[in-house]
């Protein structure tokens, strides 16, 4: 007995060998980040559905994750200003242009310095993770748009403190 399509990247399944997955539907919250990306570009479902060449009903069927759309599709959305890689592996891309920043060598190990200084407990053990890469996101911000000797270890040991308030 072959089973209906389901949603959410659940398998879709053969008639002869029902226990066996032949494909799957859409990758787990592709519909979501269809969604988000429409609304980052300030469309409407029949604005995103009439750039992308379909129509509205199928704009919401992508977004619910019921079915795929085709290669046409994504690239007109692209050209559109959609974030293809964050669509299709949840991977954004670097931003182009002013909003691309580069940092020396020196100036990332005097971050990653500087943020295994600041981010222990009181026992002196480093924070998780997602606490350290917070302030290294903080710090790589606060130095946009600075000469390259606010990238002494000195100097971002004065910034994480501004921002600490210490």
């Amino acid at each position: 007995m072959m089973r209906p399509v389901q949603k959410n990247g659940e398998s879709v399944h053969n008639s002869k060998h029902d226990s066996e997955p032949v494909a799957l539907v859409n990758p787990p919250k592709f519909g979501a980040r269809l969604r988000e990306e429409r609304l980052r570009l300030g469309l409407t479902q029949a604005e995103m559905a009439e750039i992308g060449g379909v129509k509205r009903t199928s704009q919401h069927i992508y977004e619910s994750d019921i079915r795929v759309p085709d290669l046409h599709y994504l690239t007109r959305v692209r050209d559109a200003g959609a974030d293809l890689g964050y669509l299709v592996l949840g991977v954004r891309q670097p931003a182009q242009g002013d909003d691309v920043m580069t940092i020396s060598r020196s100036a990332l190990s005097n971050i990653y310095r500087v943020v295994d200084e600041v981010c222990v407990d009181v026992d002196g053990r480093l924070l998780p993770l997602e606490s350290r890469l917070r302030v290294f996101q903080l710090l790589c911000a606060s130095m946009k748009g600075q000469d390259a000797g606010s990238s002494s270890l000195e100097a971002l040991r004065n910034e994480f403190a501004r921002f600490a308030g210490t």
